[in-house]
C-alpha cells in the first residue's frame, strides 16, 4: 500500500470518529434544546393561556357574585371547556381537566385518557404558579406534559402532546448532522490529502526516486525539494550519500577488479606449472618404476592435486562474493545422484576404515529440478569432511523431501543430513566453522589438512539454492550436517526407463587416429597434453604459438584444434578470431581452448571469440577426453582419417 493510501486510511477513520463525536454531542445538545423549547411552549401554553382562560372566567363569576350559584358556575366552566376545545383545534395540543384531590376527569380533548404519573416530573414556578412538566406515557403513547392547579374550583389543570413533533425536530437535526458529519470529513479528507501530497508525498517520492537511481546505477543524483523542514533536510542527505555512494562504488569496483585482474593471473601462473606437475606425475605412475618411485611419484600426485582443491576453493568463494556464481537448473534423479555419490567416495571411507550408509525417502520415482553441480558439490564436500574426521566409524547419509512428490512438478524443499561418528565439534566452534579459512581447531589443518573454505563454500552455495546448512555436534561422539534446498519435484514411473541417460550410460569411446593440433608454448605441459592425448589415440601436431596454429590450420588435415589461451606472438583468442575468418573450410576446424584461467566469464569469452569449448588447467585426461566426446555428439567432430 502506498504511503499516501496508508495516510488517507489513517485519517479517515479519525476524521469520521472525530466528527461522529462531534455530531454526536450536537446532536444531544439540539435535543435537549429541542426538548426545553417544547416544555417551554407547553408551559407558556398552560400559564399564559389555560390558566388565565380559567381564572378570568372564575374572576366573571366573582365579579357577578354568582360564584356560589351551581347553575352559572358550570355554564361558566363549559364557557371554558369550550374555549378549550377551540384551542385543541388550533393547537394540536390536548387538555384534560380533572378533580384535584379525587383525579376525577371533569374535561379532556384526547379520546383515550388515563391518569398521567408525575412523580418524576420537573417542577417550576412560572407566573407564581408552581408547574409540574415531563415526559411520561399514556396508553402506548409517549407524551410531553405541564400541569398546574386551579385552588378555586379544585381543578387540576394538563397540557400535552405526543412527542411525534419532538421525534421529526430530532430527525431532522439526526440527518442534518449526518450531512454535515459527512461533507466535512470528505472536505477535510480532500485538503488533508493534498496538503500531505503536496508537503509530504511529494517529496518523498522524489526522494525514493533519487534512491531508486541510486541503488540501480550507484551515481550521485540532484533531488528538487527544496525548504528547511525534515524531508528537505533527508533530500539533502541523500544527495551527499548518494555522492559518496558513487565514490564508494567506484572504488569498489576498482579494488573487485583489481582483485579479479589478481586472481586470475595468480590462477593462470599457479595452475600452468601445476599442470606440469599433475601430467608429469601421471606419466611417471604409467612408466615402470620400483616401489620408492611409485610412492614419490604417487606423493607428488597427491600434493599436485591438494593445491589444485587449495586454488579451486579460493575461485569458488571468489565467483561467489562476486555474484559472478550462477544457478543451472536441471531435472535428475536426485536419489540416483546421491547413490552414485556415496559409491564414488566408499573408496575414500574403506582407506579410512570408515563404513558409509545412504537411505533416502520418498525419493523413490522422483525427478528433483535444481543445480546438479552446486548441490553435487556441497554433498560431496559434507561426505568428504565427514570421512576425513570419522576413523572406524560411520557416516550416515540420510535424504528426503518435506512434501510428498505429485505427478505434476511443484515447489518442494529438500532435505540432506550427513551424519558421523567422529571426533565432535566444540560447542563454541560450531558458528565459526562456516567462517572462512577457518576450522574447528588449529591443529585441523596440519593434521587433517584443508583449507577452512569448504564449508563456508558449501553453506554460501546452500543459500543460492534457497536453503542453509545447520550443524549439531558433540565432542567425542560426532556431529551432524543437515543442509536444505529449495526444489521443484515431481513423480514419474521409472519402470523400464532410463530417466538419467547420461549418469547412467558409459562414456562412448573418441574416435582413434583424430589429427589433433595442439598449440602450447609451455613445453613441459605440451608433453603432458600430447602425452594425454596419444593415450586417447589421437595423432598430436604441436605448435607453440597462436600463429603457428592458425597457418597449420590452413594447411589442412586437421581434426580438431587444443588451443593454449596465452601464447607469444599471437594469443589463442586471436588465433581462433583468424581460424574463423579463413575462406575455406578449415574455417569450421573444431578449436577447445586450454586455459588456466578458471572464471566463467572469462571462459564465456573465449566461446564468443569462436572456440567451441574451454578446458580448464591442470589438464586431465578425463577432461580431454570429455571435450572430444561433446563434440562428436554435438556432430562438430568428424575424424578426416
Amino acid at each position: 500500500m502506498r504511503i499516501k493510501s496508508k495516510l488517507l486510511a489513517i485519517y479517515i477513520p479519525i476524521l469520521l470518529i472525530g466528527m461522529t463525536l462531534i455530531g454526536y454531542w450536537a446532536y444531544l445538545t439540539a435535543y435537549e434544546s429541542v426538548r426545553e423549547r417544547e416544555y417551554k411552549l407547553l408551559t407558556q401554553t398552560l400559564s399564559l393561556t389555560f390558566v388565565e382562560l380559567v381564572e378570568e372566567r372564575h374572576k366573571l363569576l366573582v365579579d357577578s357574585g354568582l360564584e356560589n350559584v351551581p347553575m352559572f358556575r358550570e355554564a361558566y366552566q363549559k364557557e371554558v371547556f369550550d374555549e378549550l376545545d377551540a384551542l385543541h383545534l388550533s393547537t394540536d395540543k390536548h387538555f384534560t381537566v380533572s378533580e384535584k384531590s379525587t383525579g376525577q376527569l371533569i374535561y379532556t380533548s384526547q379520546q383515550n385518557w388515563s391518569p398521567l404519573d408525575i412523580s418524576e416530573a420537573n417542577r417550576q414556578t412560572i407566573n407564581n404558579k408552581k408547574v409540574a412538566f415531563g415526559e411520561t406515557t399514556m396508553g402506548s403513547e409517549e407524551i410531553l406534559f405541564a400541569c398546574s392547579e386551579f385552588s378555586p374550583w379544585n381543578w387540576k389543570l394538563t397540557v400535552s402532546q405526543t412527542t411525534d413533533a419532538l421525534q421529526t425536530s430530532l430527525s431532522n437535526i439526526a440527518l442534518l448532522t449526518i450531512i454535515i458529519t459527512l461533507f466535512a470529513v470528505a472536505l477535510v479528507s480532500v485538503l488533508m490529502g493534498s496538503v500531505t501530497q503536496h508537503l509530504v508525498i511529494t517529496p518523498i517520492n522524489k526522494i525514493k526516486s533519487a534512491t531508486s537511481r541510486i541503488a540501480k546505477n550507484h551515481q550521485g543524483i540532484s533531488i528538487d525539494v527544496k525548504g528547511t523542514d525534515e524531508l528537505s533536510e533527508l533530500a539533502r542527505d541523500v544527495e551527499t550519500m548518494s555522492a559518496d555512494i558513487q565514490e564508494y562504488v567506484s572504488r569498489a569496483q576498482a579494488a573487485n577488479k583489481a582483485k579479479t585482474d589478481f586472481l586470475a593471473v595468480m590462477s593462470h601462473e599457479i595452475r600452468t606449472p601445476l599442470n606440469g606437475i599433475q601430467g608429469l606425475a601421471t606419466l611417471l605412475l604409467d612408466t615402470e618404476l620400483n616401489e620408492k618411485q611409485k610412492k614419490y611419484a604417487t606423493d607428488l600426485k597427491a600434493s599436485a592435486s591438494i593445491l589444485a582443491n587449495v586454488i579451486n576453493d579460493v575461485l569458488d568463494l571468489s565467483k561467489i562474493e562476486s555474484g559472478m556464481s550462477e544457478i543451472d537448473l536441471i531435472e535428475f534423479n536426485l536419489d540416483s545422484m546421491l547413490s552414485d555419490l556415496v559409491t564414488l567416495l566408499g573408496t575414500n571411507a574403506s582407506a579410512n576404515n570408515t563404513r558409509l550408509e545412504y537411505k533416502s525417502r520418498n525419493l523413490d520415482s522422483v525427478m528433483v529440478t535444481s543445480d546438479l553441480t552446486k548441490l553435487r558439490q556441497i554433498i560431496i564436500n559434507l561426505i568428504s569432511n565427514a570421512i576425513k574426521f570419522t576413523q572406524q566409524g560411520t557416516v550416515s547419509i540420510s535424504a528426503k523431501l518435506k512434501q510428498v512428490a505429485q505427478e505434476e512438478a511443484q515447489d518442494n524443499k529438500l532435505v540432506i543430513s550427513v551424519k558421523d561418528t567422529g571426533i565432535g565439534i566444540e560447542p563454541d566452534r560450531l558458528e565459526s566453522i562456516f567462517e572462512k579459512f577457518t576450522q574447528s581447531d588449529s591443529s585441523i589443518s596440519r593434521r587433517y589438512g584443508g583449507t577452512g573454505l569448504g564449508l563456508a563454500i558449501a553453506r554460501e552455495l546452500a543459500q543460492l539454492l534457497g536453503g542453509d546448512i545447520k550443524v549439531s555436534s558433540k565432542v567425542g561422539e560426532g556431529s551432524c550436517f543437515t543442509v536444505t534446498a529449495n526444489v521443484r519435484a515431481r513423480s514419474v514411473d521409472l519402470v523400464g526407463t532410463n530417466v538419467d541417460k547420461e549418469a547412467c550410460a558409459a562414456t562412448p569411446a573418441v574416435n582413434h587416429n583424430l589429427n589433433v593440433l595442439l598449440a602450447e608454448d609451455n613445453a613441459i605441459n605440451a608433453v603432458v597434453a600430447q602425452a594425454l592425448l596419444e593415450q586417447l589415440g589421437c595423432n598430436v601436431i604441436h605448435v607453440d604459438n597462436g600463429l603457428k596454429a592458425s597457418t597449420r590450420v590452413l594447411e589442412g588435415d586437421i581434426d580438431v584444434v587444443f588451443m593454449d589461451i596465452h601464447m607469444p606472438v599471437m594469443d589463442g583468442v586471436e588465433a581462433t578470431k583468424r581460424i574463423r575468418k579463413l575462406d575455406s573450410g578449415a574455417a569450421s576446424t573444431p578449436i577447445i581452448g586450454l586455459t588456466a584461467e578458471a572464471f566463467k566469464e572469462r571462459h564465456d569469452t573465449f566461446i564468443e571469440a569462436g572456440m567451441n569449448n574451454v578446458v580448464t588447467k591442470p589438464v586431465t585426461i578425463e577432461a580431454l577426453k570429455e571435450s572430444l566426446v561433446k563434440l562428436e555428439r554435438e556432430n562438430t567432430l568428424t575424424s578426416s582419417m
